[in-house]
């Protein structure tokens, strides 16, 4: 409280006594001015006790007024804080909320600027797929349906003079070559689907998966899983970590083979993925490195371990360990780690 504000209030200490006095001394019969009445014991007793109580009841007043009025100052303040508005303009600022409103406009912008940046990101990353997605389709389904026009433009003008065999042989390769179109279409169709597990647990959910791969493909699959119930945040990061797995097999393996295996113990789960294909040399391929990045992002967020073994010709097993934690609060600390 400024010294002004303290002088304020004795004037008004004194003036409201003196006025009391006045009021209540000719009530009973006796002047202010009177000296005898100060120097006598009883009516000196009476005075100060009168006194007193008149300046107690008045100090009483104006502290609850004061408060009263400081706590609305101080809502006033902490609203325009929470507004994000700025307290300099307030002449009789406190210090330490001008410094809170200094550090919440500033904490706001440091915000937004990340959302925005996270936001710029993610369009990035969209568009970056939407590339991915239309390079995937003019590489392969497209290429294969113009090859396929054009074989079968070319019979269609000289029908009558090919010969049976070749007519035969070149049909023959147009089936595959529909087939080839047709499969690669389904594998970019099981790249797009969702990756949330949809109220599903883990195992539901790479059941599912695989066997749209099984069906959808020439690749043999084989499933092995002994797990009891995992965090759901657990279980998301896995299954999508699953899905860019197998969607990185189907796109660039040639793999005859899957094998899939999902594993725990006590103190720790195994996501283990092994393929036969046609490996590769790790940093070389941009698009799987990618890829590997993101799983390798998810598996970090678990304090998880990630281990990739490959060679041309020599398939791709990749090996994901997850440390599992003991207790009722698993579900909220095993995936918030960082």
């Amino acid at each position: 409280m400024r010294k002004g504000t303290i002088f304020l209030l004795i004037w008004y200490a004194t003036l409201i006594v003196l006025i009391v006095l006045a009021a209540v001394f000719p009530l009973l019969n006796q002047s202010l001015w009177d000296i005898s009445l100060w120097t006598t014991t009883e009516e000196l007793i009476f005075t100060l006790i009168l006194l007193i109580l008149s300046l107690a009841f008045f100090l009483f007043i104006v502290v609850q007024s004061a408060a009263l009025a400081a706590t609305q100052l101080t809502r006033q303040k902490i609203r325009a804080i929470l507004q994000n508005k700025s307290l300099r303009s307030w002449s009789d600022e406190d210090q330490l909320l001008l410094q809170l409103s200094d550090k919440v406009r500033n904490l706001t912008q440091k915000v937004q600027m990340i959302d925005n940046k996270d936001l710029v990101e993610q369009e990035e990353i969209v568009e970056a797929e939407r590339k991915r997605i239309a390079r995937d389709l003019h590489d392969t389904v497209s290429q294969e349906l113009f090859a396929t026009s054009m074989i079968l433009s070319g019979l269609a003008a000289n029908v009558s003079q090919v010969p049976e065999e070749t007519l035969t042989q070149q049909l023959v390769l147009v089936k595959e070559m529909i087939e080839t179109a047709q499969r690669d279409l389904r594998i970019l169709h099981l790249h797009l689907r969702p990756s949330e597990l949809d109220g599903k647990n883990l195992v539901e959910g790479f059941d599912i998966i695989l066997k749209e791969v099984s069906d959808k493909s020439n690749m043999t699959v084989h499933f092995h899983n002994d797990i009891q119930e995992l965090p759901k945040l657990m279980e998301e990061h896995l299954f999508r970590i699953g899905q860019e797995i197998i969607s990185n097999t189907l796109r660039h393996a040639h793999a005859k083979q899957l094998e899939v295996y999902l594993v725990q113990n006590e103190s720790e789960l195994q996501l283990k993925m092994v393929d036969d294909g046609v490996g590769f040399v790790l940093g070389e391929d941009e698009e799987v490195s990618y890829g590997l990045q993101n799983i390798q992002e998810r598996v970090e967020d678990m304090a998880g371990t990630l281990k990739i073994r490959t060679a041309p010709n020599k398939g791709v097993a990749i090996d994901i360990r997850i440390p599992l934690l003991k207790g009722k609060d698993d579900d909220e600390n095993t995936c918030n780690v960082d």
